[in-house]
């Protein structure tokens, strides 16, 4: 039973983010008005209604494979106008090879944002693509990019929310794609952009996935 208090108390560090200064709010504020005014029918589609059972579905999803925690590690869309957010850290319980003599644990960071309208969500995202990477490269919308100094890492971009995940390069061996399959499958195919980044590059555009 204690495993699966985890990723319910996770739900508590969802922060509230005002002009100034972030705030904590509390889980029936949550459950409440977090996002978006005009609400979608289709769970198919991203609804803010459904945010705390989106999240913790996936983390229960995952808990078999990753141990959680939440972490700090900055993000660029941290100095948007967020409306609320979330940092996992997902920890793998079995090791992998990285190609050389040792075996190590797969680490991931995700990050969770909601806005309260698309024109904030795309104001976060296009902020961020003018800096992207280690090398604060522009990066121009559906173009690919062969080569980018950056860590792998793979970007979820729907009206009002925009989920990120990175991790090391000695990871890639990972089946993250499994991991993105789950987030995908919890928040819907109907995403507005998807980014797929390896190791230094290259960095590919997605279409979303037509039912």
């Amino acid at each position: 039973m204690m495993r699966y208090l985890i990723p319910f108390c996770l739900l508590l560090l969802l922060s509230c983010k005002d002009d100034l200064e972030p705030e904590v709010i509390s889980l029936e504020e949550l459950t409440g008005e977090t996002g978006s005014e005009e609400l979608s029918d289709s769970t198919q589609f991203f609804d803010q209604t459904f945010v705390p059972s989106l999240i913790n579905n996936f983390i229960v999803g995952q808990l078999s494979l990753y141990d959680t925690a939440s972490h700090k590690k900055p993000h660029s869309i941290d100095r948007f106008g967020f409306g609320t957010q979330l940092k996992i850290e997902f920890t793998g319980k079995t090791k992998i090879s990285n190609g050389k003599s040792n075996a190590i644990i797969p680490v991931a960071q995700l990050f969770y944002y909601t806005f309260s309208d698309t024109t904030k969500t795309k104001n976060a995202f296009y902020n961020w693509l003018d800096c992207f990477g280690k090398n604060c490269d522009v990066i121009k919308l559906n173009e690919d990019v062969e080569e980018l100094k950056t860590a792998p890492m793979f970007t979820l971009v729907y009206d009002t929310c925009i989920v990120a995940v990175e991790y090391l390069c000695e990871n890639e061996k990972n089946n993250w794609k499994s991991f993105q399959d789950s987030l995908i499958s919890k928040f819907g195919k109907s995403y507005n952009y998807r980014i797929d980044v390896s190791c230094d590059g290259p960095l590919k555009w997605k279409q979303p996935i037509k039912n």
